[in-house]
């Protein structure tokens, strides 16, 4: 298997330089917590892109795990996002994060995103929810803003702001159904 980091690396970067309208969409944070939160913003698209679901277990919160251990975790992601021709949910491909806004717990993520489900990309103005727990930035989710999808332009509008701020207490989508919600977390 090939390594897919770089020529996701390079995708994000030109991602970032196309769509990018704020320079510095955490610039409320310390300049320490823009780098990491900038890296692990980075990484957990990357397991979105690559469908590395171990490496996305240790990105996500623990609201957004809801106590599920690695195995559950992983085999909830390869079920519900399937393959090429059947997955029940778009993989994250690519994020441009724009601004953010205080959201309960943590941080909304605003950003020009790219996903694909069952061999269809779709773009549109997306969120990621960060929160700052065991002294990192982990995600409790992503979602588009709208469906049909926002266009990313709208986020040139300094004053652009989404109808409403998603409920990120919960389990990430992929996890809410009664087998992984009962699954005992291994130690």
């Amino acid at each position: 298997m090939r390594n897919k980091l770089p020529i996701t690396v390079l995708l994000v970067l030109s991602f970032f330089s196309t769509y990018a309208q704020n320079e510095k969409p955490f610039s409320k944070l310390s300049p320490e917590d823009q780098l990491t939160l900038t890296r692990r913003l980075s990484e957990y698209v990357n397991a979105y892109h690559t469908r590395n679901w171990k490496a996305l277990y240790a990105l996500v919160s623990d609201a957004g795990k809801n106590g599920v251990n690695r195995r559950t975790f992983t085999a909830a992601m390869k079920a519900k996002h399937g393959g090429p021709a059947y997955s029940g949910m778009p993989d994250l491909l690519a994020f441009t994060p724009n601004r953010s806004d205080e959201n309960e717990d943590g941080l909304d993520i605003y950003g020009c995103g790219t996903a694909n489900r069952e061999g269809e990309n779709y773009t549109g103005i997306a969120v990621i929810h960060a929160v700052h727990e065991h002294s990192t930035w982990s995600f409790s989710g992503w979602s588009f803003t709208e469906f049909p999808n926002e266009p990313c332009k709208r986020l040139s509008d300094p004053d652009w702001k989404p109808q409403g701020q998603m409920e990120w207490k919960q389990p990430m989508e992929e996890l809410r159904n009664p087998t992984a919600a009962t699954a005992k977390p291994s130690h």
